[in-house]
This record gives structure tokens, sequence and C-alpha cells, in this order.
């Protein structure tokens, strides 16, 4: 059965140090066996496409069946059922990162979710809808207009969201930027209010910005 000899694949490859780093750095899984992302990459290579195992490797609470699952999943046969479901289990930042980096942009039905999760209280739905953004930003068959509410949400997040989502906002107004010269005028715009913000989160974002366009003025 595929699913056994993932997990005993895993197993053969577990690495303790790794575990407890990501422990340290507060990522929480139920099982942990700290194998490594490229050696995950590894596995995922010979079951790509398979949408049943995926689903079956997701529904472990190991942490290398979830990622596993993100890598080897086929965005066309992902519903909206399932990225519901799947979200329910976003619980720490590693999952949120390789789930919506690996599959979730690439659906069809994760961007109109995005939003919703961007204007969420919950930090983890909140990177998630942040993650797809930028990453749907590099779609070129996306339409211009679906960009332009994140601008707005962004504008309008708290502090504290900027504390807890720094790094997630600036990689969505860095590739909604690339987008075209309009996008890429609002996005300066808004960076050079952020850079001149006495919040020391947001002041970073944008002078994160703000210098990633420097050599294009």
């Amino acid at each position: 059965m595929e699913l056994q000899r993932i997990i005993q694949e895993v197993k053969r490859q577990m690495n303790g140090a790794i575990s407890q780093s990501l422990s340290e750095l507060g990522i929480e899984h139920k099982v942990n066996y700290g194998v490594s992302i490229p050696e995950l990459q590894r596995i995922a290579k010979d079951y790509t496409g398979n949408h049943e195992l995926a689903l079956s490797l997701y529904e472990q609470d190991i942490r290398e069946c979830k990622l596993l699952a993100s890598m080897i999943d086929d965005p066309k046969l992902v519903t909206g059922e399932q990225i519901d479901n799947w979200a329910q289990s976003f619980t720490n930042h590693e999952i949120v990162e390789q789930v919506c980096s690996n599959l979730l942009w690439k659906t069809d039905r994760a961007l109109s979710r995005s939003i919703e999760w961007c204007l969420s209280d919950n930090e983890f739905l909140q990177k998630a809808g942040l993650i797809i953004a930028a990453r749907s930003a590099s779609n070129i068959n996306a339409k211009n207009i679906v960009f332009e509410p994140y601008l707005e949400i962004i504008e309008g997040f708290e502090s504290e969201t900027f504390c807890a989502q720094k790094v997630s906002i600036e990689f969505a107004l860095r590739q909604i930027a690339k987008r075209n010269p309009e996008f890429k005028q609002k996005v300066l715009g808004i960076a050079n209010k952020l850079a001149s913000s006495s919040n020391e989160h947001k002041a970073w974002v944008g002078s994160q910005i703000l210098f990633e366009f420097e050599e294009d003025k």
C-alpha cells in the first residue's frame, strides 16, 4: 500500500535535530519526524498527481504526510470542500506556507477564499490568504481587478497584524507590484506611507518594498 510505504520511507529519513529545531521555533505537530523539505520533495516525485493518495496522506496526523500531500496533489482535482477541510489544520506557519505555496494557489478555488482569509482574526488563515494572493499575482491569466482589494485590505491592517504578518504582507505587496506599472505605483504609494510610520513593523515592510524597486526608478 502506497500510504504505508511512504510512512515507512519517512521514518527511515527521520532527523531528530530538525524536529527539535522546529519545536524550538514554535512549529508543533502531533507527530514530527523532522524530515527535511528537500528530502520530502524527493519522495514526492514518485507520486506526483496522485489525488487520492494526497487525500489519505493529509488525514494523517503526521507533519511529513501533510506536507507530502501538498506536494503530490493535482491542483485541478482539488475541490472547495477539500480546501476548507485542509484549512482547518492550519495550526502553524510551516503547514500554511507549504500547503499554500505547493498547492492551493494553483487551484481554481483558493483565490476566492483568500480575501475572506485575509480579513480573518485567525493568524494562520490571514497568512494563507496573503500567500495565495502573492503567488497568484504571478498568474498572467488572472484579471488585474482581482488584486485591487488586497491593497485596500493591507492598508487597513492594524499594527498587530503587521507585527504577525509582516513577511507575508511584504511578499504580497511585492508580487502584486510586479503585475504592471499601475500596480507598482499604487504599491509604492502604500510603501512610502508605511516606511514613514512610527510602527517598526509597518516601517520594515515599507522600506523593504522601496528597496526592492529602488533600482527601477
